[in-house]
């Protein structure tokens, strides 16, 4: 069975409606960067529309100097807050382009969720772009006083938020995290890559290159746990807050994953993980079509609640 015939009908229908929408589409991670980037941006911003309406929405400047985005949802018990990062394969997309992703995160989970940008590669490479998540977090007092942090992300922010909790090593550590599907390491030869190498959506090609663009094409990922978070020590592991999973089924990312709840549930942690079924990689930012989109922001809230 081919990865395009476990598509949901849904799923389907949304990839069938942009193919007849947009037409060819060049591949961002093959274009000069700010070139891949407006293609990104493009694609992604179309989301933001319709989202679940806030009651009130906040620019604030951190102490690092950088912008961050406050949604505030309505019935806020002003007790906890999310912090966001934004997927993009650490060299694509920004808090515009997940605007809607922390919508629907900040309604489901019933907290304010707070995004911001960080720096992208390749023009700023590992560790740069963790460095910000750091500096922020480091800050978060500065944006919303007095609340319990918890820390979110996506795809590749998915990576930063787990690098970052584990360069925190410890200290100052969010209360949870919420992580949809996540790169958390680099073996091309995994069974998702193999078995959804060409898609539909993310390759592993595109991933061969993200990872290059992020770490230059030499580095030594798999030694470092900032890297590829699926290989800090057990210790480390076992020292992280609560967390919640994702995958998407239809992923080259998805035994990333799988592999990861497997080695945290064996180390006796009591992790929720969610496999989406009949879903390609990125499908959370689909919510203006996808009722998978929806529900997985429902199941996501409802984690958020049973873990902090």
């Amino acid at each position: 069975m081919s990865a395009s015939d476990l598509l949901a009908t849904e799923m389907r229908a949304v990839l069938d409606r942009l193919a007849t929408e947009d037409g060819p589409q060049p591949d961002p991670t093959l274009l000069p960067p700010a070139e891949g980037r407006a293609v990104a941006e493009a694609s992604n911003r179309r989301w933001n529309r319709e989202g679940p309406v806030m009651a009130r929405e906040l620019i604030v400047e951190t102490a690092d100097g950088r912008r961050a985005y406050v949604y505030i949802p309505k019935g806020d018990s002003g007790v906890q807050a999310i912090l966001y990062i934004h997927g993009g394969g650490w060299s694509y997309c920004s808090a515009a382009t997940h605007d809607g992703a922390a919508r629907w995160l900040a309604d489901a989970a019933g907290a304010p969720v707070v995004t911001f940008d960080y720096r992208l590669a390749p023009e700023h490479r590992y560790p740069a772009g963790l460095e910000d998540c750091l500096s922020v977090w480091a800050g978060r007092e500065g944006i919303l006083p007095g609340r319990i942090w918890s820390v979110s992300g996506d795809s590749a922010g998915a990576n930063l938020a787990m690098a970052m909790m584990l360069r925190l090593d410890g200290r100052d550590l969010p209360q949870s995290g919420l992580l949809f599907y996540g790169v958390y390491d680099a073996d091309f030869d995994s069974p998702s890559y193999r078995a959804i190498a060409e898609g539909p959506g993310l390759t592993r090609d595109k991933m061969r290159r993200y990872w290059d663009f992020y770490t230059g094409p030499d580095a030594d990922r798999l030694a470092d746990p900032g890297l590829t978070p699926a290989n800090a020590p057990d210790a480390a592991l076992a020292a992280l807050p609560s967390l919640y999973l994702n995958a998407a089924e239809i992923d080259p990312l998805c035994s990333d994953s799988e592999r990861l709840a497997a080695r945290l549930h064996a180390l006796g942690r009591k992790d929720r993980f969610d496999l989406i079924a009949g879903v390609v990689h990125g499908f959370m930012q689909m919510s203006l079509w996808l009722p998978q989109s929806v529900d997985a922001y429902r199941r996501a809230g409802d984690a958020f609640r049973d873990i902090t």
